[in-house]
């Protein structure tokens, strides 16, 4: 009869880490959401007022890097659709972010600047982070 319980509860146990819930085991990924627009300062303006005006910038690409601090470290890639947002799918970490600006294409392939946002996101089991990034064109 004990033999029964026994086998019971860890039958019961083990199935639920199968659900697809969180289970005993948790869930193994995350979401990192946001958006990627590019800010054109100049004239008037400067760098660090609010009235600059920004646009979504499609096609920027943003690389995820596992830190790998804290494990092996993969890289995972998300571009920027037309309306200059991202999603990506992570296992929980903490990234290092990189952008890179599209071809000619692009509002500010061509016009120097900056990136201002997050260059690390931790990523939590089950959550949704948001990441933005503006890019900054400081005209003359």
């Amino acid at each position: 009869m004990i033999r029964r319980t026994l086998f019971a509860c860890f039958l019961a146990a083990l199935l639920s880490g199968c659900s697809p819930g969180t289970g005993i085991f948790g869930a193994s990924t995350g979401t990192v959401t946001g958006h990627v627009l590019v800010r054109a300062c100049g004239g008037a303006y400067r760098p660090d007022q609010t009235g600059c005006p920004a646009h979504p910038d499609a096609g920027v690409r943003l690389t995820f890097l596992l830190d790998p601090a804290h494990a092996q470290g993969s890289a995972t890639i998300a571009t920027t659709d037309a309306n200059g947002a991202y999603r990506v799918v992570l296992s929980p970490g903490t990234y290092t972010v990189r952008a890179t600006l599209p071809s000619a294409s692009s509002t500010a392939a061509s016009a120097p600047g900056r990136f201002g946002g997050p260059t690390h996101v931790t990523v939590t089991a089950d959550k949704t982070v948001t990441a933005d990034f503006v890019y900054t064109i400081e005209l003359l």
